[in-house]
């Protein structure tokens, strides 16, 4: 027995353990079957291949000892590759989510960046910064989409080709294993000096409404995409091992987009449609910019999507240039 084929029966040993653990005899006899069907489309493929080129075919035993070599190497370096990121991402480069200080000497604003789902000790970090703010008398500005028609709301589905109700943060929560913001904890917090500095799903619309033609109206019809059904079937076919799993891969994916600011552009842009996106951001971060740079307060405390940062303070700015940044503290949304 040369070292190839000792090689694949110690990684087909490992894969076959694992496979084991996490769904007893369903996974090993799922990843035979499926090994076994790509060997015979390859194999076929190989045949046809050395016929063309009027070559000799390989002996079917000796095609599957070279190929399942390979596939077993590939199927390990691949597996490696991303468990180190997972690992990295979540244990060792975890995602920051900024603080930010600013002021233009006349007022001081810090902008806390939030993810609308994180891990419990966030939500209390968060919880506890502006508990000590409110009791030297800052006041709290937050993100939270008003009330709205249910025409409204069928049109911003539409727009951005998914089901947005109060449930998808919950539902997204689930898959890892964290908490979904909910803004009520946030209120009432030594006083009720808190603002709702937002706009309405019906103001959106219509801001929405009058920038695209009827043309793109017409174009725009789409189905719309039910995630929270879709949340909900992919939960109900996981077992405890299998969750756990996927959780700890989603978590690492969620380090790495909070981690990067261009991957969270990138990412928003190619889910949704870049017009509603693009009311979602600029026109939002302009009514906050605008609330703050005309707010009679002095000290305010803001909680809003990491994405709007750059943009709110670029359009302050606009507004009056002395605007700086002048600290940044980190906390660390999974934890």
């Amino acid at each position: 027995m040369n070292y190839k084929n000792i090689i694949t029966i110690i990684l087909f040993s490992l894969f076959a353990s694992i496979a084991y653990y996490f769904n007893w005899f369903i996974w090993i006899l799922s990843f035979v079957v499926s090994i076994w069907f790509y060997t015979i489309i390859f194999y076929s493929f190989h045949i046809i291949w050395k016929k063309l080129t009027k070559k000799e075919i390989t002996d079917l035993y000796e095609y599957c000892k070279s190929f399942l070599f390979r596939l077993w190497l590939f199927i390990f370096i691949t597996s490696w590759i991303i468990g180190s990121w997972a690992y990295l991402s979540n244990e060792v480069f975890k995602a920051e989510m900024p603080e930010y200080t600013i002021s233009n000497w006349e007022k001081v604003v810090k902008f806390q960046a939030m993810v609308h789902i994180w891990s419990e000790s966030f939500y209390k970090n968060v919880q506890n910064n502006l508990k000590k703010f409110k009791e030297e008398w800052w006041v709290y500005f937050f993100e939270w989409v008003r009330q709205w028609s249910e025409e409204s709301m069928d049109k911003f589905n539409q727009a951005l080709w998914m089901n947005f109700d109060e449930d998808l943060y919950k539902n997204v929560s689930k898959l890892y294993w964290v908490q979904y913001q909910n803004t009520n904890d946030f209120l009432w917090i030594v006083n009720d000096l808190d603002f709702n500095i937002d706009l309405s799903i019906d103001e959106i619309i219509n801001i929405y409404d009058e920038r695209i033609d009827s043309q793109n109206k017409s174009n725009n019809s789409s189905e719309v995409i039910d995630a929270n059904k879709q949340i909900i079937e992919l939960l109900s076919q996981l077992n405890e091992k299998e969750l756990k799993l996927l959780v700890y891969i989603n978590q690492a994916i969620l380090n790495t987009i909070i981690w990067n600011e261009d991957i969270q552009s990138q990412l928003s842009k190619s889910i949704w449609k870049q017009d509603i996106f693009n009311v979602i951001i600029d026109d939002r971060d302009l009514h906050l910019a605008k609330e703050v740079n005309n707010s009679e307060y002095e000290k305010i405390y803001i909680t809003y999507w990491l994405l709007h940062f750059k943009w709110f303070f670029n359009k302050l700015k606009d507004m009056d240039e002395n605007w700086e940044i002048i600290e940044i503290k980190n906390l660390y949304p999974i934890d």
